[in-house]
């Protein structure tokens, strides 16, 4: 849960610097500069500095810097074990959200996918060998959903 809050909270610094960046980019481009040249220098024909062109390159170092924290919290989240299903719950949230707002999905979101699964597992795993949980009559957790016969023939052969 903790890494997928911090997940959150990144992204929305990463959407704010973003959107930084592209307020000052084009503030630039109206007033006919170049945003190719970021470190403070004229370019082309503008002839003349101001305030927005270092604004610029510091807004486009602190996105970068921000899309890095992003990442490697992501990259954290399908290496860290989820302990409850909230947890799992979290990590599908961030998995979601990514694939819907990245186009750029070169191996993402198998790993996280798997992880997830690999969460679903283990905790299922660790609710049936609970000694202390209620059984009904054949042998089901008293108060779980109403499952088919595939479903308890997969928990079986999980057994």
């Amino acid at each position: 849960m903790a890494v997928a809050l911090a997940w959150t909270e990144a992204h929305a610094a990463t959407a704010e610097q973003c959107l930084r960046q592209q307020r000052l980019e084009t503030e630039l481009l109206e007033r006919g500069s170049s945003a190719d040249g970021i470190d403070g220098q004229a370019t082309g024909g503008a002839g003349r500095v101001d305030g927005t062109r270092p604004a610029y390159a510091a807004a486009k170092a602190l996105e970068a810097l921000a899309v890095a924290h992003e990442e490697e919290l992501l990259e954290r989240l399908a290496r860290t074990p989820a302990t409850s299903l909230a947890g799992i719950a979290a990590k599908l949230s961030v998995i979601v959200t990514e694939a819907e707002e990245n186009a750029d999905l070169t191996d993402f979101p198998v790993p996280h996918v798997r992880s997830a699964l690999e969460d679903l597992r283990r905790l299922m795993r660790q609710a049936n060998a609970d000694p202390c949980r209620a059984a009904g009559n054949d042998g089901e957790v008293v108060g779980s959903p109403d499952l088919g016969p595939a479903q308890r023939q997969i928990i079986q052969q999980e057994r």
